[in-house]
C-alpha cells in the first residue's frame, strides 16, 4: 500500500476545494459563497448527478436513476504502450469481472472514436446491457456490427446532432484526435462497411474513424462536455458553455494554443477535469498513475492561466464526484 501511495498524486491537486464523503462534491456547501464570487456560473446547489472516472477518457454518469457511459474502457490489458515495447498485434480481450463490477445498468453509451482504449469493452457491455443504445461514428457502427452488436441499437452521428433521450440531452460535437510531435495521429482510417477481415481480433484492427465529443445535459443535472482525445474543432465547440468540461491532456505541442482556445470556445467552464493523462494499462485498484509522456502539472497550470476563475479537479478512479 505504501508503494501505491507513493506513486499517487499530491492530494492538494487531486481534489481542489472538494470535501470527501459518499460522493465528493466539487462545490461543497461551505464554499458556495466564495466560489460564487470567483465563478459566476457556479450552480446554486450541488447536483445529485454523480460522475465516476474510469481512467483514460471513460466516465460513468448516474442521474435520477439513469446511467450513461462515455468511452467505457475498463479491461486495461497491456500492449507495451507505456513500457517502450508497443505491440500493435496485441489481442483484444475483455476483463468481464471488472466490467460487470463498475458499469451499473447503462441505458446510453457514448463513444468518441474507435481506438481500443475507448471502444474495446463496448461490445461486451452491449451484450450484458441489452437495452443500452450506443451513439457513435460510422466507423464504430461497422466495427460494432462486426463484433455482433445489433445495428438497430447503434445511432450513427457525425456532429451537430442534438438528441433528446427522454430528458437526457446529448449534443454531438465534431472533434479531432490528438496529434503527436510529428503532427500525425495513431491508427487513422475510416470504414464505410464492415471490416473485410471480419471480427476485429487485435488493437490494430480498430482504426480511429473520426472523433467526436459530446455535451451531456441530464434533466436537473449539470451540463458536461466529454472529450475523447486532446484536440478539437474550435468552430464546432464554440458556444457550448458547459458547467463542467472533461478535457483531454496533451502529450505534445503540435496543436496551437490548445488550452486557451478550448477554454475560450467553451466559455471558460466553472469546472475543468483533466483526463487521458494516466497509464491505462495498470489495474484500477492501484489508483491513477501518470502517463510519462504527459506533463500533468504543466497542463493544469495552462488551464489556470487561461481560465483563472475555473476550478480544476484532477480526478482519481471510480470516485463519485458531484458538481
Amino acid at each position: 500500500m505504501s508503494d501505491i501511495r507513493a506513486r499517487r498524486f499530491d492530494r492538494r491537486l487531486l481534489m481542489r476545494g472538494a470535501a470527501v464523503g459518499a460522493a465528493v462534491p466539487v462545490l461543497p456547501a461551505a464554499s458556495r459563497a466564495s466560489a460564487a464570487a470567483t465563478a459566476p456560473r457556479a450552480a446554486a446547489r450541488t447536483s445529485d448527478t454523480t460522475f465516476r472516472w474510469f481512467g483514460t477518457c471513460g466516465w460513468r454518469i448516474d442521474t435520477v436513476g439513469r446511467t450513461v457511459l462515455f468511452d467505457p474502457y475498463l479491461s486495461r490489458f497491456p500492449t507495451g504502450l507505456f513500457t517502450g515495447d508497443f505491440d500493435p498485434g496485441t489481442a483484444l480481450t475483455t476483463d468481464e469481472r471488472v466490467v460487470r463490477r463498475h458499469i451499473g445498468d447503462p441505458e446510453l453509451i457514448l463513444v468518441s472514436h474507435s481506438h481500443w482504449d475507448h471502444i474495446a469493452d463496448v461490445p461486451y457491455i452491449a451484450r450484458i446491457a441489452p437495452e443500452a443504445r450506443i451513439v457513435a461514428t460510422e466507423t464504430s457502427y461497422h466495427l460494432l456490427q462486426a463484433f455482433g452488436v445489433d445495428k438497430g441499437r447503434i445511432s450513427v452521428v457525425k456532429g451537430g446532432e442534438v438528441l433528446d433521450f427522454d430528458g437526457l440531452v446529448v449534443e454531438v460535437v465534431s472533434s479531432r484526435h490528438s496529434r503527436n510531435a510529428s503532427f500525425g495521429y495513431f491508427a487513422p482510417g475510416t470504414l464505410h462497411g464492415r471490416p473485410s477481415a471480419g471480427r476485429p481480433r487485435t488493437i490494430s484492427d480498430l482504426p480511429e474513424g473520426d472523433t467526436l465529443a459530446f455535451q451531456l445535459t441530464p434533466d436537473g443535472g449539470p451540463s458536461a462536455f466529454l472529450m475523447g482525445a486532446s484536440d478539437f474543432s474550435e468552430r464546432d465547440a464554440a458556444g457550448l458553455r458547459p458547467d463542467v468540461a472533461m478535457v483531454a491532456a496533451t502529450s505534445s505541442t503540435a496543436t496551437h494554443a490548445y488550452v486557451p482556445r478550448l477554454m475560450k470556445a467553451l466559455g471558460h467552464p466553472g469546472t475543468v477535469v483533466p483526463v487521458h493523462w494516466d497509464n491505462f494499462e495498470l489495474p484500477l485498484d492501484e489508483g491513477a498513475q501518470r502517463d510519462p509522456n504527459v506533463d500533468l502539472d504543466a497542463f493544469v497550470r495552462r488551464i489556470e492561466a487561461a481560465a483563472p476563475r475555473t476550478r480544476v479537479l484532477v480526478p482519481d478512479y471510480l470516485t463519485p464526484y458531484r458538481f
